[in-house]
């Protein structure tokens, strides 16, 4: 994404967190920027469209970031508060944008919801995956509760961070986190407690839908590591979208997203992600 667009998108989220998002105008946006109204339309459809760039920029900056600390093959705590810490660090530097989450009540249509819903899931799936990785499979009754505790803990301190604007030690703050984890966790063996939440309660957390979710998720982050031309790596993440946006749907059309898959099939690096996608979503992909 080049840095006049960037700019566009911290400034449009600077005047969401101070005005809101129905009472900023697209006009106010490029002025904020320094850009032209003209310019605006270079970059973004429409002001719906801006603010759905914003959120999957926003998403892929974080993922990345994750991304790499998981990669340093750290031990699985250290790597949580490691990741947690990366979490914290975005929190800070982008306070406008999550302002804007935490006070707007923002629904523009499907495509929005359904990326919001989509980013829910892999929040869920990353901590899962972490949980799993510190305390084992054996743990797996417990996960539900674990992350829903873990989640509470995260999210107190982020609206403090954001909405009190009090100041903590971002360095320390994903060891004490995790720390705390251990002693939910310890608590709960102590006491023999029976799992409030169970996989049953929150069966599409754990259906094949969200399979495909992870697996377009993982694809982004490849796009990422490939080191591609701008050009070429925002195609295929705006392609992502679509088929995200495709698949969330009640009814999705599976030629529509054949017809998506076809632009990673061209590329041998993503040969196994488009024949699990096809398993997943029961349909044969494009010669």
């Amino acid at each position: 994404m080049n840095k006049k667009k960037i700019k566009l998108i911290e400034a449009g989220m600077k005047l969401f967190a101070e005005k809101g998002y129905h009472m900023t105008s697209i006009e106010e946006i490029a002025s904020e920027a320094g850009v032209s109204k003209g310019a605006f339309y270079l970059h973004f459809e429409s002001k719906k469209d801006f603010i759905m760039t914003s959120l999957n920029y926003y998403h892929q900056e974080i993922a990345a970031r994750i991304e790499n600390v998981q990669k340093q093959n750290l031990a699985p705590r250290d790597s949580l508060a490691k990741q947690i810490g990366v979490v914290i660090r975005y929190i800070y530097k982008y306070k406008d944008f999550l302002t804007m989450q935490l006070r707007q009540n923002i629904s523009i249509g499907q495509s929005t919801d359904t990326f919001i819903q989509q980013m829910k899931l892999q929040n869920f799936h990353w901590l899962r995956q972490n949980i799993e990785n510190i305390y084992g499979e054996q743990m797996a009754c417990y996960y539900p509760d674990i992350i829903i505790q873990l989640e509470g803990l995260m999210n107190g301190y982020v609206k403090w961070i954001i909405i009190d604007g009090i100041e903590i030690d971002r360095n320390h703050l994903g060891a004490y986190l995790v720390r705390r984890m251990d002693d939910l966790v310890s608590g709960m063996l102590k006491h023999e407690e029976a799992p409030l939440v169970t996989k049953n309660h929150i069966p599409d957390l754990y259906q094949g839908e969200v399979q495909v979710s992870e697996l377009l998720f993982s694809m982004k982050a490849k796009i990422n590591s490939l080191k591609l031309p701008e050009e070429k790596a925002g195609q295929l993440h705006d392609i992502i979208m679509m088929i995200l946006n495709e698949t969330g749907k009640e009814h999705p059309q599976k030629p529509i997203i054949q017809g998506l898959l076809v632009h990673f099939q061209r590329m041998p690096e993503f040969e196994e992600e488009c024949k699990e996608m096809g398993r997943l979503l029961h349909i044969d992909l494009l010669d």
